[in-house]
């Protein structure tokens, strides 16, 4: 089994995933230098990345004191909730790849070559050659709306992306080495067992136990659906991802459920 992912949320993320929540529309700083409490963080800390996200426009601030998710917070939220519809992005593969060729985009400049690579993995490419990427094109999505994605995650705009239905030239078992279907496998039944056994024992912890734990379990399986490369049943075990999302919806209730009365405790 792998190693359990759970690390502490950035005082970042911890504020941005809490706010996101529909049924959460403002909180007072107070509340969230609680919030952090739960993780180690403390009340500088906290502070200090309010402010930061305020003047970013990620938090606003309707009165002294008072922050609420900002216009630039509801699109990070929006596509950090994803995971939800991940499944849903998938459909039929018919053996059609998506190539990315970037070679001409040269390597010398670092900051541009690490925005291409996080683009990239973050939808499922794997670099087959230097400078050329790929992936399955099994996306119910057209390949503009994919190439647009890739751009919005810092892809330079000359890179050319295109569909083809064949790989001449190319062993097609050699492409499916790329991905690490046994690693990615055994990530799904771990975060699906992890999820059951929390739930198993999150009615006898004690509520802010429980709202931090299910924080600590629930983000590190978005962060696994999130970078998940959605590849077809030919090449992944495409009912344990299923199941695992499944899981993750149910478990993620309790956790929005377990938070809002942690958040009434701190109210009392």
């Amino acid at each position: 089994m792998p190693s359990p992912d759970r690390q502490p949320p950035s005082a970042k993320r911890l504020i941005l995933s809490l706010l996101s929540a529909p049924s959460l529309r403002e909180v007072t700083l107070a509340l969230l230098v609680k919030w952090g409490e739960l993780f180690g963080l403390d009340a500088p800390t906290i502070r200090v990345t309010v402010g930061r996200l305020t003047r970013q426009g990620l938090l606003a601030s309707p009165a002294r004191g008072v922050y609420r998710i900002g216009p630039k917070g509801k699109l990070m939220a929006a596509t950090a909730s994803g995971w939800v519809n991940a499944e849903q992005r998938v459909g039929d593969w018919q053996g059609a790849w998506l190539l990315a060729h970037t070679s001409h985009l040269g390597r010398t400049n670092r900051s541009a070559l690490r925005a291409r690579e996080r683009a990239f993995r973050l939808n499922g490419f794997a670099e087959y050659l230097s400078g050329l990427w790929l992936r399955p094109d099994n996306l119910v999505e057209p390949t503009d709306t994919t190439r647009e994605r890739l751009l919005g995650l810092g892809l330079e705009p000359e890179a050319l992306v295109v569909s083809c239905a064949q790989l001449h030239g190319i062993a097609e078992a050699a492409l499916y080495t790329l991905w690490p279907r046994r690693e990615i496998e055994t990530a799904y039944r771990w975060h699906r067992e992890t999820m059951q056994h929390s739930m198993a024992r999150l009615g006898s912890m004690p509520l802010a136990e429980a709202a931090s734990e299910t924080m600590q379990v629930g983000e590190a399986v978005i962060r696994q659906i999130n970078a998940d490369p959605l590849l077809p049943a030919a090449m992944i075990d495409s009912d344990s991802r299923r199941a695992m999302i499944e899981q993750m919806t149910q478990y993620n209730r309790i956790g929005r459920d377990i938070w809002r009365g942690y958040i009434a405790q701190c109210d009392e």
